[in-house]
């Protein structure tokens, strides 16, 4: 709205709240008729609530200064049953400081906010006490430092939040980025003096209580941690068989090693979103695991490291045959695995498929990869973004497709989950390269290995003289011309170009997951998304 007044060259028009309640109810019921006419699904994001406000606004009709109150009743509307369903002791009350009677309010303040007395001279005892009572965590504040905080905890499942339009617009963004649901109620009067709140309003959404909906979103923690005990000896042995050969001995030890098991979690978080019970995945997101890590031992052997999760790769441990054949063999019980699974055989055959694709993928480029290192040549930005979306994007699209195969996802909803795990993989690997290139210990690793990277590729197109001249030694021969050719890149401010496709891949994942219709499914993404990139 603010940039629509710009253009205009008029001054933002002032936000408004209706102060009659019976204008304030008309437009809420415009609101929720035109949300259920256009069938739509939460979360959006501002621009997209902004949209959808101008729209739903028209029928009643609002002015411009009511826009943000309409796009806050808007997005109110679209959480209502998401938030019901949250448990109360996983509910956040957000209440203003403004909200105290300053003349007679008895209560102290500390770090984190107002210690309210219930004396009774503002809502904000009524309020508290009410969702004290129900179990809610409770915070009398000002700003955003310390919610961003309490949704990055894990603590807090649905935010019910109080305060002038401004403040609002100011957490909800917030509340958008770590996918948490949540509802506002704006006060009546800006200010921060003599503010006022409909009291029966805020109570009403804060009693509101249902039972959980089917498409709630997977909890991280708790999924990552049952995926952990997936990966215990007893239970690698219960799924596998003991380790009675060496091939089983190396291969279930490899499994047990390193890793943030983004894969196998991926897979039992969508499974569970989508209306599964997580521990009829288990056996298909270990055999997630399974291809990842024997794609990691042969790429170890490919690529002649030394080192992986701070420890001997399995090739320096058993030599390169053992280890050649301890991938093959997880390989071979990853898709044993999925064959078996307790699922029925068209979903068996779905997943197979699944696996197979992204195998395939995985082996294309990681052979353009070889080819390149075999021959090292300028190289296009394209061709190394193919390259991750082979090697690093298919292998995520297959943890995702493998759940949502297993809790029989529809084929709309798995095209949109393939286009998010291509892009956030893809943003996800340049994101690595990019912690490669800035890493103190064996920087630009990758670069001085002479493997593809976008900041071979950017520095391939530039035009800097001490870059270009740095690049003709590095494809004479010259090893010394590839620290030359890093020191090049950086002084020449070449980064900047990765960091701009970083941000590229980024806003398309946002871009996909805007389309997903499964609410659950798209919060879920949305967490997953939070925590992979930086």
């Amino acid at each position: 709205m603010q940039k629509r007044a710009e253009k205009m060259g008029v001054e933002e028009p002032q936000l408004r709240v209706p102060a009659e309640a019976e204008r304030r109810q008309e437009i809420e019921r415009a609101v929720a008729a035109y949300a259920q006419r256009e069938h739509l699904v939460p979360p959006l994001t501002a621009g997209e609530l902004a949209s959808h406000a101008e729209c739903a606004g028209a029928a009643v009709p609002v002015s411009d200064g009511e826009l943000p109150y309409v796009s806050l009743l808007l997005n109110n509307v679209l959480w209502a049953d998401v938030v019901a369903g949250v448990p109360y002791e996983r509910r956040l009350l957000l209440l203003p400081q403004c909200l105290a009677n300053t003349e007679v309010c008895k209560a102290d303040r500390d770090a984190l906010g107002l210690l309210c007395a219930q004396c009774g001279g503002c809502s904000i005892g009524e309020l508290q006490a009410e969702a004290d009572r129900l179990g809610y965590v409770t915070l009398v504040a000002e700003g955003t430092t310390v919610v961003s905080k309490l949704l990055t905890s894990g603590k807090v499942d649905a935010v019910i939040g109080v305060g002038c339009l401004d403040s609002l617009r100011r957490i909800f963004p917030i509340m958008h980025a770590h996918a948490i649901p949540g509802q506002g109620i704006p006060l009546l009067a800006d200010g921060c003096v003599r503010t006022t709140v409909d009291a029966e309003w805020a109570l009403a959404i804060i009693r509101a209580r249902k039972a959980k909906l089917s498409d709630g979103a997977a909890d991280l923690d708790t999924v990552a941690a049952q995926v952990r005990r997936w990966f215990a000896a007893e239970a690698l042995a219960e799924l596998m068989g003991g380790g009675a050969t060496e091939a089983q001995r190396a291969g279930q030890a490899w499994l047990m090693t390193g890793g943030k098991r983004w894969r196998p979690m991926l897979t039992a978080a969508v499974f569970e979103t989508a209306g599964g019970d997580v521990e009829r995945i288990r056996a298909a997101a270990v055999a997630v695991e399974c291809f990842h890590k024997a794609s990691l031992i042969h790429d170890d052997i490919e690529d002649n490291d030394d080192e992986r999760y701070g420890e001997p790769t399995v090739h320096k441990r058993y030599g390169v045959p053992a280890a050649i054949n301890a991938g093959d063999y997880l390989i071979g019980e990853g898709y044993r695995l999925l064959a078996a699974a307790d699922f029925p055989a068209d979903v068996r055959a779905a997943m197979v498929l699944a696996a197979a694709k992204g195998h395939r993928e995985l082996c294309l480029g990681q052979g353009e990869e070889l080819a390149f290192c075999r021959q090292p040549s300028p190289v296009t930005e394209a061709a190394v973004l193919r390259i991750y979306e082979q090697k690093t994007a298919a292998a995520f699209e297959v943890a995702v497709l493998v759940g949502a195969a297993a809790a029989g996802v529809d084929a709309a909803t798995c095209a949109q989950l393939s286009a998010f795990s291509r892009a956030v993989g893809t943003a996800y690997q340049i994101q690595d390269d990019m912690e490669d290139f800035r890493s103190v210990r064996g920087r630009a690793a990758d670069m001085l290995a002479m493997r593809p990277t976008l900041f071979l590729a950017v520095a391939c197109m530039s035009d800097n003289p001490a870059v270009q001249t740095a690049l003709d030694a590095v494809w004479q021969g010259d090893a010394e011309g590839r620290q030359r050719l890093i020191d090049g890149v950086e002084a020449a401010g070449l980064h900047t170009r990765v960091e701009l496709l970083f941000a590229h891949y980024r806003h398309e994942t946002e871009r996909v997951l805007s389309g997903v219709q499964h609410t659950g499914l798209q919060r879920l993404l949305r967490r997953i998304m939070a925590r992979m990139l930086k």
